[in-house]
């Protein structure tokens, strides 16, 4: 028998919901055959089968939710294995080995346990005192003790507990025996991010309409929040005069249609993105904050914003500074279409370096984009519109091109970001440049 169980993806995601089952009990599965389509935060993610076999027995139904580490499906592949029974005897083993931890720590300075106080591992209806006693000047032993206790938690739980910056030693378990359950670690992630923050009650007059936000959402809602309190923007914004972009773009595109490649401006702003990033080395960056140090990353991972009908997704395009402007063009369409159709692996999730957001997309020139943390920075680019502008003293009609960029205030200077953004203004208006790099 075969266990595959829902694997960690990484990107902080803990649990995921089957959308569909493409087989059921009693089937036939070859490897590599889509089994089933699982929703996470941020993809749709269609797992092949392991290996070749009958499905004996589904994980979960379409519509439950399936967490890190719990099985998927079982499949007869010929081996005679059992491993539910497996599975069980290793649960009742870890279990037994945390209550022996959880006595043995109670025991460590005189041998006893206090009558008031049972051992959280003990299973019965046993009223325990929730009484402590005052830690002696003499020694800090049984504080120590107290704090290296080993915590009955999943190992999903303790990933969640580490995702999310929560001391798991800290949090009360509200499970059997005192175990921590994920709810215990959102609960106490969400007071510490809170801090002293009152509540705010919603009221409502008249009728109403109550619609839960899907799991995409939560994750938006999730990633904006953390960027904003944890990173202090600064937002620099003009715009650039892209007349010679505009005639060598329409000039070109015919040829790349005829490669299937559409070729949009983005593919142009990405390259002179890449170009600047190489010579500031400062925006291809992360903030280590708690070690007081940047993180300077030797590749190019573009993110770009994709808006999506449950909401925005940032792909990211790998190893862009190795494509050319066509390369990048097609690279760009293929990865929407999949971000759009909840298609995308999670690798073009992961190892982002800087982000770019399209504000022209929705006809608007400027806006104050969010950085996706942990990144320091994210460049918007607006609608190229033709409007006014003087050059040598006189009017004339112009494309213009407005951006806006955001930084990290606490390492990037804005001096040293509008030197970033102008770089990005020279390649855009001379955008011959970017064809010779």
């Amino acid at each position: 028998m075969y266990d595959f169980k829902f694997a960690d993806v990484g990107e902080g995601i803990h649990e995921g919901k089957i959308l569909k089952w493409n087989f059921k009990v009693g089937d036939k599965v070859e490897e590599g055959e889509t089994l089933v389509v699982v929703e996470t935060d941020k993809v749709n993610a269609e797992l092949p089968s392991p290996v070749n076999g009958v499905i004996k027995k589904l994980g979960a139904q379409e519509g439950e939710t399936i967490n890190v580490g719990e099985t998927i499906v079982i499949i007869d592949d010929g081996s005679g294995d059992e491993p539910e029974e497996e599975t069980k005897k290793e649960e009742k083993k870890e279990t037994k080995k945390e209550t022996k931890d959880d006595e043995d720590d109670e025991d460590k300075d005189d041998g006893k346990v206090s009558e008031s106080k049972a051992a959280p591992g003990v299973i019965g209806s046993i009223d325990v005192s929730e009484d402590l006693m005052e830690a002696s000047d003499e020694s800090n032993e049984s504080s120590d003790a107290s704090e290296s206790k080993k915590v009955l938690a999943t190992p999903v739980a303790r990933q969640m507990a580490k995702d999310l910056n929560v001391d798991i030693q800290k949090v009360k378990g509200t499970g059997e025996n005192g175990r921590v359950l994920k709810e215990d670690i959102q609960k106490m992630a969400s007071s510490s991010s809170s801090g002293q923050q009152q509540k705010v009650t919603v009221s409502a007059q008249g009728d109403v309409e109550y619609v839960e936000i899907s799991k995409l959402r939560k994750a938006i809602v999730k990633s904006m929040t953390l960027s904003k309190q944890i990173i202090p923007h600064t937002v620099l914004m003009d715009e650039v005069v892209v007349d010679k972009l505009v005639e060598l773009r329409n000039k070109v595109k015919g040829q790349a249609a005829a490669q299937d490649i559409k070729l949009t401006y983005m593919a142009f702003v990405m390259k002179a993105t890449v170009l600047a990033l190489k010579e500031f080395p400062n925006f291809n960056a992360s903030f280590d904050q708690e070690n007081d140090r940047m993180i300077y990353k030797k590749y190019i991972n573009l993110g770009m914003a994709v808006d999506t009908p449950d909401g925005l997704i940032v792909p990211n395009i790998k190893d862009a500074d190795q494509m050319s402007i066509l390369e990048l063009a097609k690279e760009i369409r293929d990865v929407a279409d999949k971000t759009v159709a909840r298609k995308i692996q999670l690798s073009q999730l992961q190892n982002t370096t800087f982000s770019i957001t399209n504000f022209g997309a929705a006809d608007v020139a400027y806006g104050t984009p969010i950085i996706n943390h942990p990144e320091v920075g994210i460049l918007g680019i607006g609608k190229i519109e033709q409007k006014p502008i003087v050059e040598n003293g006189e009017i004339k009609a112009a494309y213009t091109l407005p951006l806006s960029l955001a930084v990290d205030h606490r390492v990037i200077d804005g001096a040293e970001a509008g030197r970033f953004l102008n770089k990005i203004k020279s390649l855009l208006n001379d955008p011959m440049m970017l064809l010779l790099s």
